[in-house]
């Protein structure tokens, strides 16, 4: 897998409170629990890196814009290059789809630059080239920002578990800038879109997608997410052939 790009982000929050006792301790999902996240899945990009990507419909995922984008050439990747692995686990999933169409923030920018406008707008809607039943994988309800207090998750695939989502169920929101959440769990290579959940009355909501790692001015490490509720409606509109190429150029090939 290639290397994902992580922003550096100083952010400003306070400092933060000892952990729970499960507080920010990432583990791999049991057999059983497995099940409940068949929604969440693994982004191939180009079959050399990934990210995750979560179930927001029968026809739609959201992951981090930055995913669909080249680190090097910072170019848009094809659409034919990307696939959406439902419940990957280990050598099963729950289903695999190409993906159609995609859209970012008309204003996201990739460039490579550590900057709160980039980070901010670090969200992306995929539209895949087939729905996926429920019943195979169910999708996230969009909902918005929990409370204080509430029971937060973060589901990934990362690198040291490639092959099987890992969940962190003891986070905690520590800080929020407009659009933009901080959250105590640590996050490794290839979560990058990966949903932060709440349950709810009706099930777990999706109420933000991991965007990168940052840091706070007391020198702890965070996890800053973007939010995604506010997004999703003006996304699905946008909706393209093609992600926007930051550059003004046609989109490139990865080497």
């Amino acid at each position: 897998m290639r290397r994902i790009l992580l922003f550096a982000l100083c952010l400003t929050a306070p400092p933060l409170a000892a952990p729970a006792e499960d507080g920010r301790v990432r583990r791999m999902l049991g057999e059983v629990e497995a099940a409940d996240f068949r929604g969440v899945g693994r982004l191939n990009v180009a079959g050399r890196r990934f990210c995750t990507a979560a179930l927001v419909s029968d026809r739609h995922a959201v992951t981090a814009a930055h995913c669909l984008y080249h680190p090097l050439t910072r170019r848009p990747v094809p659409l034919a290059d990307l696939r959406f692995v439902a419940g990957l686990r280990r050598d099963a999933h729950a289903a695999l789809r190409g993906v159609a169409r995609a859209a970012v923030p008309p204003d996201y920018v990739y460039d490579g630059e550590p900057s709160f406008e980039n980070l901010r707008r670090d969200i992306a809607l995929l539209e895949l080239d087939a729905a996926i039943p429920a019943e195979q994988a169910p999708a996230f309800r969009p909902g918005p920002m929990p409370e204080g207090g509430a029971v937060i998750e973060i589901v990934s695939y990362a690198r040291d578990r490639a092959q099987a989502a890992s969940i962190q169920d003891g986070c905690r929101i520590v800080a929020r800038i407009r659009e933009v959440a901080a959250l105590d769990c640590e996050v490794n290579l290839g979560a990058s879109g990966a949903p932060v959940l709440v349950p709810g009355k009706a099930g777990r909501e999706l109420w933000a997608v991991v965007s990168s790692i940052g840091a706070t001015d007391s020198g702890g490490e965070v996890t800053l997410a973007v939010l995604a509720e506010p997004e999703l409606a003006a996304l699905e509109a946008g909706l393209g052939g093609a992600v926007p190429d930051s550059a003004g150029a046609a989109p490139a090939s990865e080497p």
